[in-house]
């Protein structure tokens, strides 16, 4: 499925090769037009990645931070101590790239609705980012127009890793654990 099939997706920016980095591969160029606000603002939001116009991830994140901390730990996922989905998105974009594909990133928003939540010791209200819900919608909306999901979400597709990904991650963390 093309990004250009979808709704009102609001392009957050470009991927590229990060040769400044020793251990990270790929970095990101934010769209120059969207300003710092929209970028760290706390609504929950489902992220697209991108090849080429086409939609290889569908993921979903409310992190603080905005999409600007959801799409670094992506960028940053060489370093620290990465799970295995981060870490291997950031040698598919990486390798996307080194093909000379184009790897962007859009993004889908909703407004935050308020909502009684019970607690342990009280019922409050408060501001709901519904971004599990809009991620379920989106990947129902993509299998039912491909009949699959998207090729990067490999959990939905109930499919392995890369090996040779999945491999170099268990390194990766047996290097580390070395290190210490």
């Amino acid at each position: 499925m093309k990004i250009s099939q979808v709704l009102n997706p609001i392009y957050v920016g470009e991927f590229h090769l990060d040769k400044k980095h020793d251990r990270n591969h790929i970095n990101i160029s934010y769209n120059s037009e969207l300003d710092n606000i929209l970028l760290t603002s706390l609504k929950g939001r489902v992220y697209l990645f991108s090849s080429d116009g086409v939609i290889k991830k569908i993921g979903g994140s409310a992190s603080k931070g905005g999409i600007k901390s959801t799409i670094s730990f992506y960028t940053n996922s060489m370093t620290g101590s990465p799970g295995k989905p981060r870490f291997i998105l950031h040698l598919l974009i990486r390798d996307e790239l080194m093909k000379g594909k184009i790897c962007k990133v859009h993004m889908i928003t909703s407004p935050n609705v308020s909502s009684l939540v019970n607690g342990l010791t009280e019922q409050k209200e408060i501001s709901i980012a519904a971004f599990k819900e809009m991620e379920d919608l989106c990947k129902k909306n993509y299998f039912d127009i491909m009949k699959r999901y998207p090729d990067w979400n490999f959990q939905e597709n109930n499919i392995d890793y890369p090996s040779n990904y999945s491999l170099e991650h268990v390194r990766y963390h047996e290097q580390r654990l070395k290190n210490k």
